[in-house]
């Protein structure tokens, strides 16, 4: 039936076009009514005289059989009549009973059940969100949202609606909408659904301590039991799930295969020795990789009264094979616990469990179930990542770089790592002369304090933990100690430039849209003395890299400091690449022994410890392959994750239990997203008219077919870069390439992929004393309108950057 007010086809007989007109136009048996069937436009002044019409006039015939009429012209009306009018009905009560039949309220109220759960759980995976901050959220849209809107429903029903199996149904919707959190009313409700949908398993607490000691209960000291512990997650569960969520076993597996049958390059941590040494025992069977990370961090004021004493040491984990490992939602949480636990009690007590949980991945395995099939999958521990102190500790060698033996890799005395140019092969340590070592119990002789418990790690020992960590050991250690002797150096001893000259250049730099975020404060004579800058390792990263190009006109061509910093800048831009060659690996020794060497002789100083670590980074690429992968930035940036929500919680009895819980919702939160497999963020807002859509047609052979197949942006961000229309790119093609982005392409048809729409810009030449790409001053454009796949270029977005007398450079983010 047709309502008069709308116009919309109301599926069901007279009941249901009133239960219309009363819930939806709020009309009374009083109102004003119009007939629109069969073109029937008659009005009426109340309800009940409408419904006698409409009985009497528009009755539905459901009988087949209709009387017998002698007339040819009324036999033929009404054969013309009946099957019309026989037909529409038994559609109408066809299209009511099929809509009737495939609406299940039960089933209509679990998905609203489970959609407010994720909701909730993308509360509390906020991290500026502790447990009552999402309890509280939830009773505010409880009181203020639902409860007035089930209040207006009831009343209208109750008014309007009389029928006691209408007023029924309306009873259960209210009650649906009183109450759509039934899975998340509370936290032990939440965590109820979570681990039966195997989303969740609960925190293990660790005890690594029970003594009985004083205690204080109001005031009062007496004797107790005091028991320490530790947060570990658990790693069999996680590990299972995340390789069962989406396509994350089979993309990996893929890689590794991949990876495997490449054996001229070293790109992944699976193409080095260690791994293939590492796998020897397990002919025929899958074995993925993971990393482990170990570091401290504070949760309290730095600068307040309780400054250290919660000083927490985390464990996280990644796996080297999943495509973007370095996103912080790849990087998941081991273990939590407390820095003044293992200084007090040692690593062994606080490590044992995890430990355990290691060597029964590597032992037993876990089974992953996929679309695919099942398939058991065993986990060994690749590396032990952290910073030189984090990882010394750990490993149970020298935390001090003052000690005779402050290296983990070599036994090389520290009088002579000081002047060591190049890696030493002889004195590398190896298993046999570790224990050796551990047996003569000699700390100042050997650099090991004892056998460490990691040891006991099937498949891993500590002096096989190939790992090195760029951040810390170049960007914050080597590029301090090389940039401050070269500023020194133009500054006070050539006098080229002087340090306001060099701080104004600084400033004023033309950085880019790219890289502004990341300029560092001013140079001081005291920050020279001290052979330490105030930057980050980000900020010492923008800024080794831009020097060349700052203060690169003031220098004279051929001059030994210019070439000594041209040297580390070559070494930078190597350690930075994604992929390595034998050749490679070779040239990258030569760089290291030539910069080592014009350090001692040009400064008439002597190497410091993480000059020495740089000798042997060669070998540890053949080991474990391009160190970008595992340095610490990424896992750094973690520590943020828990830090903000330390912050949010004034709790600290059990702080280590509660970020635990904490990491493991965001975990669940993963598992309940759709995998992205292109890792792309597209936003409506950048999405525009393209100015060349038959270029793009012809260029990737598309046809329209009547509508559009593909869709432009101004920006999007893929693989956690941003790419936008202005920004530049480079992409190697016999030589080095210069494009500007003119707009993004998006097609998804049948897979989603993405082109870029570019102009060539003309590179002049490559100039070797700026170690950058010299770009024609004008700007001319080669060629107007090209187009490529996004993955075809050879790094991120990189600035064309003016000097000082006009000329215009570019300086690549990537070795070639």
């Amino acid at each position: 039936m047709i309502c008069y007010i709308c116009n919309c086809d109301i599926v069901g007989e007279l009941k249901a076009l009133v239960v219309h007109y009363k819930l939806i136009h709020l009309l009374k048996p009083d109102s004003s009514y119009t007939c629109l069937e069969d073109a029937c436009s008659q009005s009426f002044n109340c309800l009940s005289s409408f419904k006698r019409h409409v009985n009497k006039k528009h009755a539905v015939v459901k009988s087949k059989t209709f009387p017998s009429i002698q007339s040819g012209n009324c036999v033929q009306e009404t054969t013309n009549m009946a099957p019309s009018i026989e037909y529409s009905t038994r559609d109408s009560i066809n299209n009511y009973d099929e809509l009737k039949d495939s609406f299940n309220f039960g089933k209509s109220a679990k998905e609203l059940y489970e959609s407010t759960l994720k909701f909730m759980i993308s509360l509390y995976n906020n991290n500026n969100f502790n447990n009552s901050d999402v309890l509280y959220i939830q009773s505010g849209i409880t009181e203020n949202i639902l409860k007035p809107i089930a209040s207006i429903l009831k009343s209208m029903v109750k008014i309007n609606i009389s029928e006691p199996i209408l007023v029924s149904t309306f009873n259960r919707l209210e009650g649906l909408i009183l109450n759509p959190f039934n899975y998340c009313s509370t936290e032990y409700h939440l965590n109820n659904w979570l681990i039966s949908n195997n989303l969740l398993c609960k925190v293990q607490q660790i005890t690594i301590n029970n003594q009985m000691c004083p205690v204080s209960y109001s005031g009062e000291i007496c004797y107790n039991e005091k028991v320490t512990k530790g947060a570990l997650l658990p790693l069999q569960f996680q590990f299972k799930q995340f390789f069962e969520h989406g396509n994350n076993f089979k993309t990996s597996y893929d890689r590794l295969v991949n990876f495997q049958t490449d054996k001229t390059s070293f790109l992944n941590f699976v193409q080095g020795n260690l791994w293939k040494q590492k796998i020897s025992q397990y002919e025929g069977k899958i074995v993925f990789p993971y990393f482990l990370y170990i570091d401290d961090f504070e949760i309290n004021n730095p600068l307040g009264s309780h400054a250290t004493y919660q000083s927490i040491a985390a464990i996280y984990y990644s796996f080297p094979l999943i495509e973007n490992n370095s996103k912080l939602s790849n990087i998941f949480l081991a273990a939590l616990i407390k820095s003044t636990d293992f200084k007090e009690f040692g690593n062994d007590p606080c490590l044992l469990q995890i430990i355990d949980e290691i060597n029964y991945l590597a032992n037993e395995g876990i089974i992953i179930t996929t679309e695919h099939g099942e398939f058991k999958v065993y986990f060994i521990l690749g590396l032990i990542l952290g910073d030189n102190l984090g990882l010394n500790s750990i490993l149970e060698f020298s935390k001090s770089f003052s000690s005779n033996y402050y290296c983990r890799f070599c036994k090389t005395h520290k009088t002579i790592a000081n002047k060591l140019c190049e890696e030493d092969g002889s004195s590398m340590r190896n298993a046999d002369n570790y224990l050796k070592d551990v047996a003569e119990m000699n700390f100042s002789e050997t650099g090991i304090y004892k056998n460490s418990i990691l040891n006991s790690i099937k498949h891993f020992h500590v002096v096989e933990n190939y790992c090195v960590d760029i951040m810390h050991d170049v960007f914050e250690g080597i590029c301090h100690y090389d940039m401050c002797h070269i500023i020194k150096y133009y500054t006070n001893t050539a006098q080229i430039i002087s340090l306001n000259t060099l701080n104004k250049q600084k400033t004023n730099f033309n950085y880019g849209p790219i890289e502004v975020g990341n300029i560092s404060p001013e140079i001081t004579e005291q920050h020279l003395n001290k052979c330490h800058l105030k930057m980050s390792a980000r900020e010492m990263m923008t800024f080794v890299h831009f020097f060349s190009i700052m203060v690169g006109e003031f220098i004279p061509e051929n001059d030994e400091v210019w070439k000594f910093y041209l040297t580390l800048v070559k070494i930078i831009d190597m350690l930075l690449s994604f992929k390595f060659t034998e050749s490679k690996i070779e040239y990258l020794k030569q760089l290291i022994h030539q910069h080592n060497s014009m350090y001692i002789r040009l400064f008439n100083d002597t190497l410091k410890p993480k000059h020495h670590f740089l000798t042997h980074y060669p070998t540890i690429i053949r080991y474990a392959g391009p160190p970008r992968h595992y340095w610490c930035f990424r896992f750094e940036g973690k520590h943020k994750e828990l830090k903000t929500y330390a912050r949010t919680t004034s709790s600290r009895k059990n702080i280590t239990l509660t970020l635990a819980k904490k990491c493991q919702y965001k975990f669940a939160y993963i598992l309940l997203q759709p995998i992205n497999t292109l890792h792309i963020v597209l936003k409506q807002k950048h999405c525009i008219s393209s100015l060349y859509s038959n270029t793009i047609l012809t260029k990737i052979s598309l046809t329209t077919s009547g509508k559009s197949v593909f869709h432009c942006y101004n920006q999007i961000e893929f693989m956690g870069t941003v790419y936008k229309g202005g920004y530049y790119l480079t992409k190697f093609i016999e030589e080095i390439n210069l494009f500007e982005i003119l707009e993004l392409v998006v097609i998804d048809n049948p897979i989603l992929i993405i082109y870029v729409l570019v102009k060539q810009i003309k590179i002049e030449n490559f100039n070797s004393h700026f170690e950058s790409f010299e770009v024609d001053k004008d700007r001319t454009i080669v060629n107007n309108c090209l187009i490529f796949k996004i993955e075809e270029f050879s790094g991120p977005p990189i600035n064309i950057t003016p000097t000082s007398s006009g000329r215009l450079m570019i300086r690549l983010k990537e070795f070639f």
